[in-house]
């Protein structure tokens, strides 16, 4: 079963989108507006009324907030339904600071703080118990990032947690995207992660041009597949030329 990326050039790009049970994984370069695709991917699967979990490791949550509007504002009637953000930054990252923490006073519904994020073994033990209440075939999921991830608990427990997840999304028939900054690791860890999942797209910059290519697409065999494209962005709006 085909599904949208949320922006048809991509659809294109990967003939006719994505297959039911992929994780992507998104090599980027600073400038190259990775969440951009994220949130267009997110956007896609609530107006599809599927479930959407987002798990950040990145921003603490009152930025979190701020980086989300964009996306939250251009969502349909009805859009908390349908998305759980998980912060996984106040407790790993934001060491329980009470500045993060006291933002759950007041803090939305649809935004949690995850008590365990900074132990990987607990957050993976965590993860088990999204995996059995919320997560089924068509659920969307965003990791931002594994390489906050790598950061926070070391090359060694990331990799494993990736190699874990990822198969076990794959058989749950769920959607998956992960944002790797591609300058910001060894070799190594980038070929694990890439033979792990079943698709890899590179962004970069060059003298303001940005490209996309496809290094990696299970059952896609067009050459043009695998092609360089440059895109423009203007706010949640991604143009990707032939």
């Amino acid at each position: 079963m085909r599904c949208s990326t949320g922006i048809p050039g991509l659809d294109k790009v990967l003939e006719k989108g994505l297959i039911l049970g992929e994780n992507v994984v998104w090599e980027y370069e600073t400038g190259t507006f990775v969440n951009e695709f994220s949130h267009n991917f997110m956007r896609q699967g609530i107006a599809e009324k599927n479930q959407v979990i987002y798990l950040d490791f990145i921003y603490p949550p009152q930025a979190l907030l701020l980086f989300l509007k964009p996306l939250v504002d251009s969502l349909p009637q009805g859009w908390e339904d349908h998305l759980l953000v998980l912060d996984c930054f106040t407790e790993s990252g934001g060491r329980g600071e009470l500045i993060f923490t006291d933002f759950y006073d007041k803090a939305p519904s649809w935004i949690r703080k995850i008590p365990m994020s900074r132990d990987m073994e607990r957050f993976h033990h965590f993860f088990g118990r999204i995996e059995r209440e919320f997560i089924s075939d068509g659920t969307r999921l965003v990791f931002n990032s594994l390489t906050a991830m790598e950061v926070i608990w070391g090359p060694d427990n990331a990799r494993a947690f990736f190699s874990h997840i990822c198969p076990a999304l794959y058989a749950y028939k769920t959607l998956a995207y992960w944002t790797i900054n591609r300058n910001a690791h060894m070799k190594e860890f980038l070929a694990a992660i890439e033979h792990t999942t079943q698709v890899v797209m590179e962004l970069t910059k060059s003298d303001n041009v940005r490209t996309l290519r496809v290094k990696k697409a299970g059952g896609r065999y067009e050459s043009k597949t695998y092609e360089p494209h440059s895109y423009t962005v203007d706010k949640l709006n991604i143009d990707i030329r032939e």
